[in-house]
């Protein structure tokens, strides 16, 4: 499996792609936030026999969680394209499909993108993913996703663009110890196994390094102070801890880490502490680490600059986000794959020219290598192992260090 994990030797290329990153991602629809599933695309640039058929399908709004910032980062990422002259001369017909963190509803939503014709599906951070799964892999359409559910991890429609837990969390451990000189390790997770599974492969990472885990510091969902397991973490002797929470449970710790033990630092998936949440906890988030899958949003780097120029042109209310680089970057892989295609552009054909793609490069971090899988027990799927760590600085996500893979660490603990 080829990982290229130097941004030091691929600036030039970095700045090509993005010299043309307005021709990187494409499309001239867009959907509201609240998009129900039976919604109709919006109009295309060109003729509907001409445009190809692209759907999203992603938790935009539900009574507890939503997702807005990749919708609109999806949006960006067509209409740049449309306006660079499509993909394969052709311009993208988009449909954005709320699935309300309902299976139900993302089955629908599926349904509806098999009746279109679409030639692949961007599933964005979907609460009911598991829905959509089934129904695209017996249409044969490709599923580039932002992985969350099971299904998206061992479905072979399923095309992850980030690795997921198994990656984010090695890579934070493995950061931490990069970084800061860690000598020992804790993980405060949630007591539900997907969290506790993040807190194993914080260990994996650790042992890649020939280290372990300390402790793995579980608190009930409910869950609303965190000064015990700090107080925990103190006790332990502990230099850093991984924090496995979701966002707003994440930045509760984080604050209880400020107040009980300010010398501890602490790991985390990027997507866990967006920009709102470190303006939102403020000192404490000073120095954590964060673990992604490309450059943070306010890297420097001509792929993401013209990521941001694409945000502020075309969803000028929306603010650039991690979460919505991976779906930009999903765009960029269909491009890539689309244009490979001799003869009909149909989710068949996507589905085969996706596994030839070796190096494809979003011009947002490492080359994405799709052509090998990492086969482990409920990850089989796992195609990018890369590794991009950050740390907070002046309450903002600082410079990114040399990135690395985790291959290793993520089969070792499969």
């Amino acid at each position: 499996m080829t990982n290229r994990t130097s941004l030091a030797g691929r600036r030039r290329r970095l700045a090509a792609v993005a010299a043309a990153a307005s021709l990187t991602l494409t499309a001239a629809c867009s959907s509201s936030d609240d998009v129900a599933p039976d919604a109709a695309p919006a109009a295309a640039a060109s003729s509907e026999a001409a445009s190809l058929k692209l759907v999203g399908i992603l938790t935009v709004s539900a009574p507890s969680v939503g997702f807005p910032d990749q919708a609109a980062a999806i949006e960006a990422a067509v209409s740049a394209v449309n306006d660079s002259g499509g993909i394969a001369g052709r311009k993208v017909e988009l449909t954005v499909c709320n699935d309300q963190a309902d299976p139900n509803v993302s089955a629908k939503c599926a349904q509806d993108a098999v009746a279109q014709g679409a030639i692949a599906v961007i599933g964005g951070l979907s609460v009911g993913g598991s829905g959509m799964v089934p129904v695209l892999e017996q249409a044969g359409i490709p599923l580039l996703s932002h992985p969350i559910n099971p299904l998206e991890f061992t479905s072979q429609a399923s095309w992850p663009i980030p690795g997921g837990t198994p990656v984010s969390f090695s890579g934070a451990a493995i950061g931490l110890v990069k970084t800061y000189g860690c000598k020992k390790v804790d993980a405060i997770t949630q007591s539900l196994p997907s969290s506790i599974a993040s807190a194993d492969f914080a260990d994996a990472g650790l042992k890649s390094l020939g280290m372990k885990l300390n402790a793995k510091i579980a608190v009930p969902t409910t869950n609303a102070d965190y000064g015990a397991p700090v107080a925990q973490v103190v006790s332990n002797g502990a230099d850093c801890v991984v924090i496995a929470l979701p966002p707003g449970e994440a930045g509760k710790a984080i604050t209880a880490l400020g107040a009980g033990a300010p010398g501890v630092k602490a790991g985390l998936a990027a997507a866990s502490l967006t920009q709102a949440l470190i303006d939102q906890v403020g000192k404490p988030a000073e120095g954590v680490l964060l673990s992604d899958s490309f450059l943070p949003v306010n890297s420097d780097e001509a792929g993401m600059v013209a990521f941001r120029d694409a945000m502020k042109k075309y969803q000028p209310d929306a603010k650039p986000t991690s979460a919505g680089v991976v779906v930009w970057s999903a765009l960029a892989v269909v491009k890539a794959a689309a244009e490979s295609i001799q003869g009909p552009i149909d989710g068949k054909a996507m589905q085969q020219a996706l596994g030839t793609l070796d190096a494809v490069e979003t011009g947002v971090g490492p080359a994405i290598d799709l052509t090998t899988p990492i086969g482990i027990k409920d990850f089989s799927r796992i195609l990018n192992t890369n590794v991009v760590t950050y740390t907070v600085k002046d309450g903002t996500y600082g410079p990114a260090a040399e990135p690395f893979s985790v291959l290793d660490a993520v089969k070792a603990n499969g």
